[in-house]
């Protein structure tokens, strides 16, 4: 396998790309614009303040999607590139563009070094909270693109490290306005020789499986399950891999609520803590 930076990538029209849809943030901007609006309208015209409050609420809303949308219309919005040779994967979350481009954020896979590669639906059980504030839980579902390696990714390991590093990096006194950071990992090494790719991007999955076929072996779609409830029983280092992985995920406000209860931290500290496991995640 081969790092270098987006700038450094070969473009070809016969690239197969797969990306975040730009029509699916058009359309929920174009239905948040809508509530909003509707909102605004009603309460103008009955003088109800609770729809004015809906109001200012889609408003500051759409303010925050509006990062979202037009960074999915920059050029660097892309997870991976399908080539004759291989694959090019993009670890820097699309949100975070605006890191410096001199980065390394690709890495590039010979078909020759992907041993193989299958759909992987993994099942989470969160711990949360219902409308009464009694404890309660949540099922959420991700799908991931999960490739067998044969290279050594001791390189590429460390290179994810670095990226997570400058997200959750403390930025130095005096050195001026910081720049919004997204924890956002869409790409992480399970294992040193499994890769795995979170898969919110367009085409699905199987386009890219099926492509696949004709270079290396893809393995039938498989489940997994990962319950981060009761945690309290486990050893400290147990509890600690499954806070990673929510963090690694991007889930920080549940790894954080997590080290809470676990710890008996205050907020400030469960926070710097997830951090702190989420910086050196592929290093420990």
């Amino acid at each position: 396998m081969d790092l270098m930076r987006l700038t450094d990538v070969p473009i070809n029209q016969r690239d197969r790309v797969f990306y975040y849809s730009r029509l699916r943030a058009l359309a929920g901007a174009m239905i948040l614009s809508a509530v909003t609006v509707a909102a605004f309208v009603f309460g103008w015209h009955t003088g109800l303040w609770l729809s004015y409050y809906v109001a200012a609420v889609g408003a500051m809303c759409l303010l925050l999607l509006q990062k979202l949308v037009t960074a999915r219309f920059r050029a660097s919005n892309w997870l991976v590139r399908m080539t004759d040779n291989g694959l090019f994967v993009n670890f820097r979350s699309y949100l975070n563009h605006h890191f410096p481009d001199q980065d390394v954020t690709i890495v590039f896979l010979p078909y020759s070094e992907i041993r193989s590669a299958r759909l992987l639906k993994e099942r989470q059980e969160i711990p949360d909270r219902d409308t009464r504030n009694r404890s309660a839980t949540t099922m959420r579902t991700r799908r991931l693109l999960e490739i067998d390696l044969a290279g050594d990714s001791a390189q590429f390991a460390d290179a994810l490290a670095q990226e997570r590093a400058r997200v959750f990096a403390k930025l130095a006194p005096g050195a001026g306005k910081p720049s919004t950071r997204y924890q956002h990992f869409p790409v992480q090494l399970a294992s040193p020789t499994r890769l795995r790719i979170e898969w919110g991007v367009v085409p699905g999955a199987h386009t890219l499986l099926d492509a696949l076929t004709r270079h290396t072996l893809v393995q039938p779609a498989a489940e997994a399950f990962k319950n981060y409830v009761n945690l309290e029983s486990l050893s400290r280092n147990e509890q600690e891999t499954r806070l990673l992985e929510l963090a690694e995920t991007g889930d920080m406000i549940s790894a954080i609520a997590l080290a809470r209860k676990l710890y008996s931290y205050d907020l400030a500290t469960a926070k710097v803590f997830v951090e702190s496991l989420a910086v050196k995640g592929d290093k420990g």
